[in-house]
């Protein structure tokens, strides 16, 4: 079951409702992923965004990645910042 504490946190009770749904969306479907399948999953979701003409903000993006990483090893966590860092710089 996901954990839903993230619901209550100060960052996700300021979210549009809309990108919230798709936040949600994506912790549901990363739940137990491995790397190699979360940045798909990453993708898709920023797809969503961008089909609803949505962007996360940085502070709601640190959410997210917060959220994503909670329970992950270090060394994944840091590959997927790098991942991260690496798409964000392509813009």
């Amino acid at each position: 079951m996901p954990d839903s504490s993230h619901n209550n946190s100060s960052g996700a009770r300021n979210i549009d409702p809309r990108k919230l749904a798709i936040l949600l969306e994506l912790m549901k479907e990363a739940e137990g992923k491995s790397m190699d399948k979360l940045l798909p999953l990453i993708l898709s979701t920023n797809k969503k965004l961008q089909d609803q003409n949505l962007t996360f903000t940085k502070d709601e993006s640190e959410l997210m990645l917060e959220l994503l990483t909670k329970n992950m090893p270090p060394k994944n966590k840091a590959q997927l910042n790098m991942l991260l860092k690496m798409m964000s710089n392509r813009k």
